[in-house]
């Protein structure tokens, strides 16, 4: 999965050198330490889908599970999933090699195969540090900077992805509500029928 993030394109949107941070698989209990919001956030995503897809399921058996055997919620999920939550992951970090900038993260990218064949995104932001945006002008609340122009190019990696693997969705849960028409823009959809919901999906292949 580190190669969904088009680095080399990153690399080019700049005349000083970036460097690269990645982790897999191998390196979960690392990503699991630095990002536990994230990746109970992605547990959680995955459980919820479940629930909603076996009503008779009960919601609460997951919180159970990790109460018993005081485990975390991820360690919980795959246990009464009877499989991992995460079968494949990849924490991508870019940052740019210069100390006249008081921020250096250009690019950073949490995403994951998960349970039973989806593609969820945990985490992702393209910034350009040299181009802050004054608060009055941001069209997004958390976006300081601008960004690279390349969110296109990693929907299409994701989606290469999640074809190649036949995953049957694409998720992720919005940041802010300002984000919901921009990820709609790439076919994601709100999903179920909490107007305040921040949870979309997009199904591989639509």
């Amino acid at each position: 999965m580190n190669t969904i993030l088009p680095f080399e394109d990153i690399q080019r949107r700049f005349d000083k050198p970036i460097r690269l941070e990645q982790m897999g698989l191998e390196q979960l209990p690392t990503i699991v330490a630095r990002h536990p919001h994230r990746i109970l956030n992605t547990a959680t995503t995955v459980w919820r889908r479940y629930v909603e897809r076996n009503p008779t399921i009960d919601p609460k058996a997951v919180h159970e599970c990790a109460g018993k055997n005081k485990t975390t919620f991820l360690d919980a999920a795959g246990q009464v999933l009877g499989e991992p939550v995460i079968k494949d992951i990849s924490f991508s970090r870019c940052t740019i090699d210069d100390p006249a900038l008081a921020d250096h993260l250009v690019a950073y990218l949490l995403v994951a195969h998960v349970y039973p064949n989806d593609v969820h995104i945990a985490d992702l932001n393209l910034m350009n540090p040299y181009k802050p945006i004054p608060p009055h002008l941001r069209r997004y609340r958390f976006r300081k900077y601008g960004g690279l122009g390349l969110l296109g190019t990693l929907m299409a990696r994701i989606d290469a992805y999640a074809a190649s693997n036949k995953c049957e969705a694409i998720t992720l849960t919005a940041e802010a509500d300002d984000l919901v028409p921009l990820f709609s823009k790439y076919g994601f959809e709100v999903e179920g029928d909490d107007v305040a919901s921040l949870d979309m999906k997009k199904t591989v292949g639509q």
